[in-house]
């Protein structure tokens, strides 16, 4: 049996997918992988033996004219190489997981009746899987009501989480060290000013911090500024452009200060680790908001709207959360009661039904 997937453009894609890919690599199933060439989805389809399939794509939603015009024309140009891709390849089913490098190969596979699933990780579903969900045999969300509730071939299975990270997965965090708080802050590994500048502006406010051990990841352009400011603060820390042993670290983190990404929620999720989330303001479709909010109903988080009028108000929750660790065990429990731990195993289970009633 052959299987395509196509993922690609950020992790939030690539990872999830990666999961289930495994899954069918498992059992026996020939990998393919469509996405963008000298990407981390390429890379990481070259690290795990899949077959990588270059293809062309591009946003068009908030593009200048010229810019849809080149996206539309990557489209063309993806939809026609699938199709001649798909031909020669005679893949058993496609798997795409959003984003517009989906759009090509999800529309050739409705002209080949090659059967489609679809993955959605945001609480808002993207443009091309609003589209490929009408041709989608069956479709998975990250998030309850991505979709049409109404929607019977919809199911609500969550975001497969990295290996990587599941299996420092700490039940126990009533257990750390009550004598040092220690604190994750998320910048993205491409950075986010905007939240670094009003976690730097916050953590002046914060008084007692002696005891604090920060860990902040950021982009390379304000790498060197974040360092001088914690010299200044004169407490330990430690910033990176880049976290390898992301489990780990959460896993040993009493709190995290992050955007609201799908699968930063997931991860927090799948680590029971209480959070702080500042969603991204520009962010499509207010998606981070709703992502955040769930969380937050959930009890496992705070969310803080990311503008400098509540600069004070990050202050004041993240000391409270510092030495309040009754409350931050609340959150951890909640965040424990949410998670879906088999996403991947039950999105494999319901496409090999789905395949076997072919048969």
């Amino acid at each position: 049996m052959k299987a395509l997937f196509v993922a690609g453009g950020t992790g939030g894609h690539v990872y999830p997918a990666l999961e289930i890919a495994r899954q069918f690599k498992n059992s026996g199933v020939q990998i393919h992988w469509m996405g963008k060439e000298n990407s981390l989805e390429h890379e990481l389809s070259l690290k795990e033996g899949f077959f990588f399939q270059p293809i062309m794509s591009s946003g068009f939603r908030k593009k200048t004219y010229k810019e849809k015009i080149i996206s539309i024309s990557h489209l063309l140009f993806s939809f026609i190489k699938s199709i001649y891709i798909f031909r020669q390849l005679k893949p058993n089913f496609i798997f795409c997981f959003g984003g517009y490098s989906s759009l090509g190969p999800g529309l050739a596979s409705r002209v080949l009746r090659i059967p489609l699933f679809i993955h959605e990780q945001n609480s808002v579903a993207g443009s091309a899987n609003k589209l490929l969900v009408h041709f989608a045999r069956k479709g998975f969300e990250g998030f309850p009501q991505s979709f049409d509730k109404n929607n019977d071939k919809i199911h609500f299975v969550g975001n497969p989480v990295r290996a990587e990270i599941t299996s420092f997965i700490n039940s126990n965090k009533e257990e750390t060290c009550n004598y040092e708080f220690k604190l994750l802050i998320l910048g993205g590994s491409q950075g986010s000013s905007q939240l670094n500048w009003l976690v730097m502006e916050a953590l002046k406010k914060v008084k007692e911090k002696e005891n604090w051990n920060i860990i902040h990841q950021t982009g390379v352009s304000d790498k060197s500024k974040l360092e001088e400011f914690y010299k200044e603060l004169k407490i330990n820390y430690k910033v990176e452009s880049f976290i390898e042993n992301m489990g780990e670290v959460y896993n040993n983190s009493d709190l995290v200060i992050s955007r609201a990404g799908a699968m930063t929620i997931s991860e927090l999720i799948a680590t029971y680790t209480p959070s702080i989330l500042l969603p991204l303001p520009w962010a499509t479709d207010a998606h981070q908001a709703l992502n955040a909010k769930y969380l937050e109903d959930l009890g496992a988080a705070k969310v803080i709207t990311s503008e400098e009028e509540n600069i004070s108000e990050l202050a004041f929750v993240l000391t409270k959360l510092a030495f309040d660790n009754e409350e931050r065990l609340s959150m951890a429990n909640s965040a424990k009661l949410a998670y879906l731990p088999d996403a991947a195993k039950v999105i494999f289970k319901k496409i090999d039904e789905s395949l076997q009633e072919d048969t």
